[in-house]
């Protein structure tokens, strides 16, 4: 357990890593219930879950905290995609009560900050965050954990993080910094694309190196290393969000998400490989995944695929391209990768092309409009990652202190 503020539990938590069995990995709602439930012994609790916020025996974390006596739950946080995954993405809608606790639920989706409300705040002393996180810059749900600490900073409110796992091995951190002309709720900080640290990890950063200085504990996870797959973790998989129904889509999605910005491209989405592949009618799939393959990019390969897409872009036509397999988290670098393949593009295919009216968009989820203009000049891949590489390596060295795991 982590208490920002003023110190630090490390030999505790050192302690039980050394009596682990290194078996699975147990999350930190898991250890909070075993542990550390006095951190809210007395106070009324509100949590910000979705369908992901489970335990190893995929018990929802609202309805484990509702039926703890120990526990005063008294609120419901709702982000994207609603507490119990029952709402479109990008959709708002307003608070209702949970039919399985009869809790109220407040939505943290829509409206100009993503914050709680007065009302919100006021139901609660002490803020639970248990949602699994996907390592991306442009996944909403970090946004709504930092949003939430800095309204609990403003009144005086304590926020708990249970720690989760990274699917994308929480080593490498890729892609450009976001330049603040680009703030949105898709980056609200400066941090790299890919940020290599799990959600515990960057909240700590964030608290710390943006000024939210919140009262704010992190619950570690038991077992976890650094560079471990999804499938090491020994942990099931809960769809962070309806196309992301496996590690790898989530893992994939931090490579094609932003390509998919661009309405040019299929990234399986409307398939059944979501966010694994790079399709369209006229690419000549062996000559892609030949070249994509010839780079050794780390901890990725290229497959030869042709299909069908049930919905979307290109739909009941018949294309062409690569499906990604990440082979190895720990080596996997995805915004290298996706500046990889939009330069292939680039160079080989004429009917790859930018749209205008798309551009902003790209731009707004790369966080820098510099990397669509380098690509369009005909840049390599190589060059193009070198002009972020200084910056990265300062946000590496300011997240060195704040890591919690080897």
């Amino acid at each position: 357990m982590f208490f920002e503020r003023t110190r630090t539990f490390a030999a505790l938590f050192v302690f039980f890593i050394c009596i682990a069995s290194y078996g699975r990995v147990y999350t930190g709602i898991e250890i909070f219930l075993s542990k550390y439930t006095g951190l809210v012994k007395g106070k009324r609790v509100g949590l910000v879950t979705n369908p992901t916020g489970v335990n190893g025996n995929l018990q929802a974390t609202a309805d484990l905290l509702k039926a703890d006596p120990r526990i005063n739950l008294t609120a419901l946080l709702a982000p994207e995609h609603g507490i119990r995954g029952d709402v479109e993405a990008g959709k708002n809608f307003s608070g209702n009560r949970d039919p399985q606790t009869g809790l109220p639920i407040y939505t943290l989706y829509g409206g100009k900050d993503h914050r709680p409300t007065p009302e919100a705040l006021s139901k609660f002393d002490v803020l639970i965050y248990n949602i699994q996180d996907i390592g991306c810059r442009s996944y909403t749900f970090i946004w709504h954990l930092a949003e939430c600490m800095s309204a609990a900073a403003a009144a005086g409110k304590t926020v708990i993080v249970m720690d989760v796992p990274n699917p994308a091995g929480a080593v490498e951190m890729d892609g450009p910094i976001m330049q603040n002309k680009y703030r949105s709720f898709i980056g609200l900080y400066p941090i790299p694309f890919n940020y290599g640290l799990t959600v515990g990890e960057l909240a700590r950063y964030l608290n710390r190196e943006e000024k939210i200085n919140c009262k704010l504990y992190i619950v570690p996870m038991l077992n976890y290393r650094r560079g471990m797959s999804w499938e090491e973790t020994g942990l099931p998989w809960v769809p962070t969000s309806p196309q992301i129904p496996s590690a790898q889509s989530a893992c994939g999605y931090s490579v094609t998400g932003v390509i998919g910005t661009l309405g040019t491209i299929n990234m399986g989405v409307g398939y059944t490989l979501p966010f694994q592949t790079i399709a369209a009618p006229w690419i000549n799939a062996d000559h892609m995944a030949k070249y994509m393959n010839s780079l050794n990019l780390g901890g990725i390969r290229f497959r030869p695929i042709h299909y069908k897409s049930y919905f979307g872009l290109f739909k009941e036509e018949v294309i062409n391209g690569v499906q990604i397999h990440i082979i190895d988290p720990a080596k996997f670098k995805p915004t290298t990768t996706t500046v990889a393949i939009l330069c292939y593009l680039q160079k080989n295919y004429p009917q790859f092309k930018w749209r205008s009216d798309r551009n902003a968009q790209f731009d707004k989820a790369m966080g820098t409009d510099s990397v669509r203009k380098m690509i369009q000049a005909g840049r390599d891949y190589k060059s193009i990652v070198a002009t972020w590489q200084r910056e990265l390596n300062d946000f590496s060295a300011r997240a060195e202190k704040y890591k919690i795991y080897k």
